[in-house]
């Protein structure tokens, strides 16, 4: 009898200490804990829209368990939440160990297409900074006429390489390959032979936040270059968009954020981006000068440096 007992004991005792990592953020987690859940990867390794369908949806990932480690302006950007409706669903996906930093692959699952994002720490387990490589759309998946495929080296480097057939039977490539150097992730490689698209740009913060602040509004020239700026819930408080497109189309940037204003100067610098831009507004104009690493906001060959005028809002006709 105290047999079965001893066994029984030691059978819940090991059934208890085996409970899964709790990831609805709604407890607090140990990050060693967090990065067990993803599958440590072996490199080099080559994955596809087929192959990616069938990456493992079972753990799910809340955004409250995501913000014990990232900073809430990083899961902003990184992830689109859009309609509530059709929010994102996060899933682990890889590990990849390095001798100063390790990575985490997160599978970020839309209603249309899959995301893979690179999320960086040290092995003091402080996060450095954060990637979209690259999106599996659902209705090129099989298709004869397209390949997309995500290339891992032992380095790491993500090289994206997408091959398209079109209509007239003309073929169009693009290879682009991600690194994290230098504090933040780089674009180390680009060769492309595809034509700009002629596409309508689309402001995040256009609809979502309220322009009673005295600098809020649209700045710019036209609908490929301009800067939106938000209010975000005090009078020196703002969220902005930038949006530009350079060279004939071929260089493009974008950047999204919170500014803290000081009379009329602020500065964007969030904790584990490289990239810092700051604003000057001098009564309709703003300007903004790059200082720091931007690269992962923009191509390689243009900066944020611009100056734009504020738009003024049409009268209503009455």
């Amino acid at each position: 009898m105290r047999k079965w007992c001893f066994i029984g004991l030691m059978s819940l005792l090991f059934a208890c200490g085996e409970q899964p990592t709790d990831l609805t953020g709604n407890t607090p987690i140990k990050i060693n804990d967090f990065n067990k859940v993803f599958k440590e990867a072996n490199l080099p390794i080559t994955i596809t829209d087929s192959s990616f369908k069938h990456a493992d949806d079972s753990i799910v990932i809340e955004r409250k368990a995501l913000a014990q480690f990232l900073p809430d302006s990083t899961i902003d950007i990184i992830i689109d939440w859009g309609n509530k409706k059709n929010k994102p669903s996060i899933h682990p996906y890889l590990r990849i160990e390095k001798e100063t930093e390790y990575y985490l692959l997160l599978n970020v699952k839309y209603p249309k297409k899959r995301e893979i994002v690179a999320l960086v720490f040290n092995k003091k387990n402080k996060y450095l900074d954060a990637k979209v490589i690259t999106d599996f759309s659902d209705e090129n998946r099989n298709s004869t006429k397209y390949g997309k495929s995500l290339n891992i080296n032992h380095e790491p480097s993500f090289t994206v390489e997408e091959n398209i057939v079109h209509s007239q039977g003309n073929t169009s490539f693009e290879k682009k390959a991600w690194a994290y150097t230098d504090s933040s992730f780089r674009i180390i490689y680009f060769d492309s032979n595809k034509k700009p698209e002629n596409k309508v740009i689309i402001n995040p913060i256009d609809t979502i936040l309220t322009s009673k602040n005295v600098y809020s509004g649209n700045y710019g020239g036209d609908a490929k270059n301009f800067i939106s700026l938000r209010d975000n819930g005090a009078p020196n408080k703002y969220q902005f968009f930038i949006h530009f497109e350079k060279n004939e189309g071929n260089c493009i940037g974008e950047l999204k954020g919170v500014l803290n204003f000081t009379n009329n100067k602020a500065t964007y610098n969030e904790k584990g981006d490289a990239c810092i831009v700051h604003f000057t507004i001098n009564g309709n104009n703003i300007t903004i000068k790059e200082d720091g690493n931007c690269g992962n906001h923009r191509g390689m060959t243009c900066y944020f440096n611009d100056n734009f005028d504020k738009i003024r809002k049409a009268k209503k006709k009455k």
